[in-house]
């Protein structure tokens, strides 16, 4: 084990694990909104994140046995087809992902824009995908590939500058008893039948939070991503969180490690944003962090014969939806039991960097306007005797003195933001607006109607265009 030392005020590790990031002594104190603040600083201006699924359930790729899943989550056939443990675990012996390159990945999550990175460490199968003293059924002791994928990605990711993060699946563990599942009823009970919330508490204790532990203290992620079902008390919360917090206390924590579902109160205990619902998009802000966990076709693990794909430009809105409101987008990706990221995947990520290579400031470091969004608008407005052009949706995010009208399509005719009226906009004064990405001069006109803008003769990227407004 590695040791945790105190020097000066900064929380060091002895030789042999991954460098830790040094931590402002505000975090390092009270449990306050400060402090909070503090470490969630980097995460809240990044906005966009890459989520891995990868793991055992990488090498059926949801087929088992004559049973095809073209659709659904790959990642829990291990549940849906009622695998015995013993079965189950023969995967293990397959998986020897050859082609998996940390860097590569790392390489093109930072061509999407992406600013973070987060692995299933542990999925609901029980898998380890790290070296573990817990348990032998990891995947440097039980697979042919004997590497540490877990260490690999988070050097990887350090390397190149961007934060690490670990998902855990913290209440089920279809692998070792723990109890019926709560209301959802999401354990293994074909395996164990009789098990209690008494076997569900010893694992906590023994298991669950002991990894927890051996994670930030060998690996030092900057965010741990829970998932769970309710299983734990408040009390297994609670302690959970303050072993976190003494270990590693610039840690950014998510909403999940109480429950997956939305939060009862805002700001909810124990955690230091919300995770909203799989694909699911808060409609409006939440006047605290969120964050949204999607795909790019209906599975998370890799499934190979989902072909549902989303399109670029769809899922290049959907993270401008999220960020006008507030939100981040942690997009995931499911590789092979190879080791590679899937092709259409990759296309997509790739799209997302050139979108961002124009657009990126409208994006990193940005808040909620008074206003996340309009449109379409109607056809006629008879303020000031102006006929207001047909709309095209738009959505706003601000920064400094800045404000960034999103259209979501090409406008084919000047575009009036009806929030940036005269009337609706009072003590706002505009001093420039131009087209991110564009050379053409933009033209504008404010009335009561809304700022009127002329459009550039040539699209700047594919989708989503960006007027920056500068207010003075």
């Amino acid at each position: 084990m590695k040791k945790l030392l105190a020097v000066a005020g900064l929380w060091i590790f002895a030789a042999g694990g991954l460098p830790a990031v040094a931590a402002d002594p505000v975090a390092l104190g009270a449990d306050t909104e400060a402090a909070r603040q503090q470490r969630i600083q980097w995460w809240r201006e990044g906005r966009f994140g890459l989520f891995i699924h990868w793991g055992l359930y990488a090498v059926p790729a949801g087929v088992w046995k004559d049973k095809v899943h073209d659709t659904g989550y790959s990642e829990w056939i291990m549940f849906a087809e009622k695998i015995p443990a013993r079965e189950y675990a023969k995967l293990a012996g397959q998986f020897n992902p050859v082609k998996f390159d940390a860097a590569a990945w790392v390489a093109l999550a930072k061509q999407a824009g992406m600013k973070y990175v987060v692995l299933t460490t542990k999925h609901h199968d029980g898998f380890s995908m790290f070296k573990s003293r817990w348990t032998d059924y990891n995947v440097v002791d039980a697979t042919p590939f004997k590497r540490d994928v877990t260490r690999e990605l988070a050097e990887a990711c350090r390397a190149a500058g961007l934060r690490f993060g670990c998902y855990y699946s913290i209440d089920r563990d279809w692998f070792r008893p723990t109890g019926p599942g709560n209301h959802y009823k999401q354990s293994n009970v074909w395996d164990f039948p009789t098990s209690t919330q008494a076997d569900y508490d010893k694992y906590f204790t023994g298991f669950a939070k002991p990894q927890v532990e051996e994670l930030l203290t060998n690996y030092h992620p900057d965010l741990l991503w829970f998932d769970e079902i309710d299983m734990k008390s408040d009390a297994e919360v609670a302690e959970l969180y303050a072993a976190i917090r003494k270990l590693q206390p610039a840690c950014v924590i998510n909403s999940r490690i109480k429950g997956c579902r939305f939060p009862a109160k805002i700001p909810p205990p124990c955690c230091d944003y919300i995770s909203t619902g799989d694909n699911e998009i808060a409609d409006k802000p939440l006047g605290f962090e969120w964050e949204n966990p999607g795909t790019m076709n209906t599975s998370y693990g890799y499934n190979q014969n989902d072909h549902n794909w989303v399109d670029a430009r769809e899922l290049i809105v959907r993270l401008i939806d999220i960020v006008s409101k507030g939100g981040n987008y942690l997009l995931n990706v499911g590789p092979t039991a190879e080791g590679l990221i899937p092709q259409p995947s990759v296309d997509r990520l790739r799209e997302f960097g050139k979108w961002m290579d124009v657009n990126q400031e409208a994006i990193y470091g940005t808040s909620p306007w008074k206003v996340f969004g309009e449109g379409p608008q109607f056809e006629k407005h008879a303020a000031g005797g102006e006929t207001a052009p047909a709309a095209v949706d738009i959505r706003f995010t601000a920064k400094a003195n800045s404000i960034y009208a999103i259209c979501l399509a090409w406008p084919d005719q000047d575009v009036v933001v009806k929030a940036l009226g005269a009337k609706g906009a009072p003590g706002s004064t505009i001093a420039a607006v131009r087209m991110l990405g564009s050379k053409d001069a933009i033209t504008w006109r404010q009335t009561e109607a809304g700022l009127r803008l002329s459009v550039p003769r040539e699209k700047p990227c594919p989708y989503a265009y960006v007027y920056r407004i500068d207010l003075r």
